[in-house]
C-alpha cells in the first residue's frame, strides 16, 4: 500500500497489515481517493487521485508547488497502477477518462499528473508521458525527476 503521497512517515510504516490499516484509514477519512478497476471480484488497477491540496507532503515540495494550488482548483493523478497481465488492454486510459470527466464535474480548473522524466524507469506509477499526451495534457515545467503535465478543463 503505497501511502508516499499522503503521509510524510511513509517509510516507517513497514508491516503490511498496518500500511493497509493506514490506507483504510486515510480511504475513510476522503483524503486518499481514487478509481478501482476490476476483473470480476479482483481489483486489476488502482488510481490515486484528489485534490492537489490532501496531498500533503507533495505540494510542500516546491518543485510540485503551481500558482494554483488552492482547494478545489487542481486535481492530481497521482499514480496509476495495473496489475501486469492487464497492462496493454486500455485500462490506463478508461481510468484517465473517468479521472478527467469527474474532475471537470467537480468543478476542478485543472487536471495534473507527474510521469517520470526517465521513460525508461520501470516503475512507471505516476503513468506514462505517452498517456497524459494522448489525453491532451501539456508540459507545465520539467523537474529534474518528473514532468508535471496539465490539462485545463
Amino acid at each position: 500500500y503505497c501511502l508516499e503521497s499522503h503521509l510524510k512517515n511513509e517509510g516507517e510504516i513497514t508491516v503490511g497489515a498496518d500500511r493497509r490499516k493506514k490506507a483504510e484509514e486515510l480511504i475513510i477519512n476522503r483524503i486518499m481517493t481514487g478509481y478501482l478497476i476490476y476483473d470480476g471480484e479482483r481489483a486489476v488497477g488502482w488510481c490515486n487521485a484528489g485534490d492537489k491540496t490532501n496531498y500533503v507532503p507533495v505540494c510542500e515540495k516546491n518543485e510540485f508547488r503551481t500558482e494554483d494550488d488552492e482547494k478545489g482548483r487542481v486535481k492530481i493523478l497521482y499514480c496509476i497502477d495495473i496489475a501486469p497481465e492487464y497492462q496493454g488492454k486500455g485500462l490506463a486510459g478508461i481510468m484517465m477518462e473517468r479521472f478527467l470527466s469527474d474532475a471537470a464535474k467537480e468543478g476542478f480548473s485543472y487536471a495534473e499528473g507527474y510521469p517520470f522524466t526517465d521513460r525508461d524507469f520501470i516503475w512507471q506509477y505516476h503513468g506514462p508521458v505517452r498517456l497524459y499526451e494522448k489525453f491532451g495534457f501539456k508540459l507545465y515545467r520539467e523537474c529534474p525527476d518528473f514532468y508535471i503535465m496539465r490539462k485545463t478543463l
